[in-house]
């Protein structure tokens, strides 16, 4: 008998822009430092392309972070006896951008895009096998796994539901054959999607306006909710500052360097948000390259790591990472080693290597930064100036995102490091583990490019899956992986970062973790209260 598992339903800018919000509604302004470089969901990977895409998409399910997950498009789901097969079943009120209804059709469509298209998401759902989709009625869609996943249905917040006819209607040609390009060339600048949002206009490199969507029917709207969100791109953080204390921008996505939070704080105008997140911040290494191939080495360079200051001066504060999974994920697990900053231990594994101090001296190891995240260059030029005392040589260079995460794909091209940080898109240990087995190799996303494997962790997940999830047994496998990963050292495990929001104080944004990577940006849950004479000033601009 099957298992059931959920039932019911739970500005101005620096140029010219036109206006789309309905009169009366707010309007939402806010500025971003990173490019959004796709507005395909599948091929997201930075903050704000996984805000855009999760704004103007909508999932299966929906994250929920005390629930886990709540019903969203489908009402309702049950799993068989062996785990391997789930049914879900959709509300029928549900509409495209377009108007048309969404139906199972879609949901297949878009799942088999997701396994087909190179992408991050794609890496989540690859126990599915792609060739055993049904689409049982228009309100019906069934799956069937390769093998068993603890994290499948959790994991299902991440694929976007996609209008399968308006995309295979405006295909231009590809290599996907009959599917042509799978709608790619669409999506350079339109949507495709059902969610609270659509786009209204994209410049690349400039600027993006989402506008409300009225036929939305999964959430009701608030008159007081953002009728249209206007988002410009601005690298410079003091430019994006700026802007805000001026009253251009309404919200801050960026939560201040530390030396700046006294400024935000004593500004009687601005509230700060602060929560902790599942946000994790790592070095990770390209470890078939010489001479990170030594753990030695990879060792000697976690010790040349000051986690505190890069956490606490550089960033705004937060929890050490022990190792590649946060506490809250895995629970009460002892014993993983850590590599506080200790540059005599550096210098003793470092004289362990198989590398003598003239071989090392002769690589040139390359860090690559985000370019235009100034925190994500000074952690760099900080552990540089520590690996310069060991006798190795690394270069920080700006790279863009979408630059970092194709060189990852293979380990030719791989950097030797990449910093960033790891959102906990799905809240479940495995899909963090992943990226230490040879499944996780080559994914376009940092933690691709470690290309590190060890069969007694992989043995460990493989067999953690098959368990009951959530169970002390599957836990403690996830523990001892995790021991064993750190102690490889394929990483530098630095911390879970602190989130310090700054909004205008008539606005009320997302306070504390959405359940999932960027879910607090609903823009639809945030709240403007129009009497303000703040907020009349300030949309005046």
């Amino acid at each position: 008998m099957a298992a059931v598992l959920a039932v019911g339903l739970v500005s101005s800018l620096s140029v010219a822009l036109p206006a789309y919000a309905e009169p009366g509604r707010p309007v939402l302004r806010a500025g971003m430092n990173l490019e959004v470089s796709t507005l395909d969901p599948v091929r997201a990977t930075n903050l704000f392309e996984n805000t855009i895409a999760l704004n103007v998409y909508d999932p299966l399910v929906f994250p929920d972070p005390d629930k886990g997950v709540i019903p969203w498009i489908a009402k309702s789901w049950e799993a068989s006896d062996d785990r391997k097969t789930y049914t879900f079943h959709l509300r029928d009120d549900v509409l495209f951008h377009d108007g048309r209804k969404l139906e199972a059709e879609d949901v297949a469509f878009s799942m088999k895009r997701a396994l087909t298209v190179p992408g991050l998401v794609g890496g989540y759902l690859r126990s599915i096998d792609k060739d055993r989709i049904e689409v049982v009625d228009p309100t019906t869609i069934r799956f069937h796994l390769k093998s068993v996943d603890p994290s499948f249905v959790r994991a299902m917040v991440l694929l976007k539901i996609m209008n399968g006819k308006q995309l295979m209607a405006n295909k231009a040609e590809g290599s996907y054959g009959e599917f042509g390009d799978y709608g790619a060339k669409f999506l350079q600048n339109q949507d495709a999607g059902s969610g609270p949002y659509m786009i209204a206009d994209f410049r690349a490199g400039d600027h993006m306006i989402l506008k409300a969507f009225d036929g939305y029917t999964l959430r009701k709207w608030a008159p007081n909710a953002p009728g249209e969100v206007r988002l410009k791109i601005i690298p410079e953080t003091v430019t994006l500052e700026t802007k805000f204390f001026a009253g251009e921008f309404d919200f801050d996505f960026n939560s201040p360097a530390p030396p700046r939070v006294k400024v935000f704080e004593q500004n009687p105008k601005i509230a700060m948000d602060k929560w902790q997140t599942l946000n994790n911040y790592y070095v990770v290494m390209n470890t078939t390259l010489p001479p990170l191939d030594d753990v030695n080495v990879r060792k000697a360079i976690s010790y040349a790591y000051d986690a505190n200051t890069v956490m606490n001066r550089i960033h705004a504060g937060g929890v050490r990472l022990d190792g590649p999974v946060p506490k809250a994920l895995l629970g009460s697990c002892e014993g993983i080693p850590r590599y506080d900053y200790n540059m005599e231990k550096a210098k003793e594994y470092l004289a362990k290597s198989k590398y003598k101090p003239a071989e090392l001296a002769k690589f040139k190891l390359e860090f690559a930064a985000v370019a235009g995240a100034e925190a994500f260059q000074k952690v760099g030029l900080m552990l540089s100036l520590s690996l310069k005392k060991l006798g190795l040589n690394v270069e920080v260079k700006p790279v863009r995102w979408t630059d970092i995460v194709a060189a990852q794909t293979k380990p030719e091209t791989a950097y030797p490091f990449v910093y960033f940080y790891d959102s906990a898109r799905v809240r479940h240990p495995s899909t963090l583990l992943k990226f230490y087995t040879k499944a996780g190799w080559g994914a376009p996303y940092p933690s691709g490019g470690i290309y590190w494997q060890d069969a007694a962790v992989t043995g460990m997940i493989d067999k953690a899956a098959a368990l009951e999830d959530g169970s002390p047994q599957q836990m403690a496998l996830y523990c001892e992986a995790s021991k064993k990963i750190a102690a490889e050292a394929p990483a530098i495990f630095s911390h879970n970062d602190l989130r310090l929001q700054p909004r205008w104080k008539y606005l009320t944004a997302g306070t504390r973790d959405g359940g999932s990577s960027q879910y607090e940006y609903r823009f639809d849950m945030f709240r403007f209260d129009t009497a303000q004479p703040d907020y009349i000033a300030n949309q005046a601009k």
